[in-house]
C-alpha cells in the first residue's frame, strides 16, 4: 500500500506541475497583432511605440509617434523605458523578426503588456497605414 500511495503522490505533483506550466504559458503577455489591430491600439492612446530597426531604416519612414529603439542597443537603453511595466508597448521592425526578439527581451525585463506588429513596417505599409518620414526642415510629415 505504501508504494501505491507514493506513486499517487508523485502523479499528483506531476499533474500540479504541468497545470502550473500551462498556466504560466497563458500568462505570457506578448501579443502578435496585425496592422489593423495595431492601428486601433495606437488610436486608443497610452501605448509606447518602439521601432527596433536601425537609425537609417527609421529615417526612411516609421509609424507615427514611434521612438527609435534599435535592438542592437536594447540592453544598454532598456533602463530608459518607463518604470511602469504594465504600460502597453508596441514593437515593430521591418518584417517582424527583430521585433519578436525585442518583445521577448522586454518580457524578460518585466514588461507585461507587449504587442508585436506581425510583418513589421512592411505589413503596415501594405495595409496602407500611414507612416511618418523626416523632411529637410527637421520635422516629420505623414504619408498615407
Amino acid at each position: 500500500m505504501g508504494v501505491l500511495r507514493l506513486a499517487m503522490r508523485r502523479y499528483f505533483w506531476m499533474i500540479l506541475a504541468a497545470a502550473a506550466l500551462c498556466g504560466a504559458a497563458r500568462n505570457l503577455s506578448i501579443h502578435n497583432i496585425p496592422p489593423s489591430d495595431a492601428e486601433r491600439l495606437v488610436a486608443e492612446g497610452g501605448v509606447l511605440i518602439l521601432d527596433v530597426r536601425t537609425p537609417k531604416e527609421y529615417e526612411g519612414g516609421h509609424l507615427p509617434g514611434a521612438k527609435l529603439f534599435p535592438i542592437l542597443e536594447m540592453s544598454k537603453r532598456i533602463s530608459g523605458l518607463p518604470a511602469d511595466k504594465t504600460q502597453p508597448i508596441l514593437v515593430y521592425c521591418g518584417t517582424g523578426v527583430r521585433s519578436a526578439k525585442a518583445a521577448h527581451a522586454l518580457y524578460r525585463n518585466g514588461y507585461r503588456d507587449i504587442y508585436n506588429l506581425i510583418g513589421g513596417l512592411r505589413a503596415w505599409v501594405a495595409a496602407q497605414k500611414p507612416i511618418q518620414v523626416p523632411v529637410p526642415n527637421g520635422k516629420t510629415s505623414s504619408v498615407p
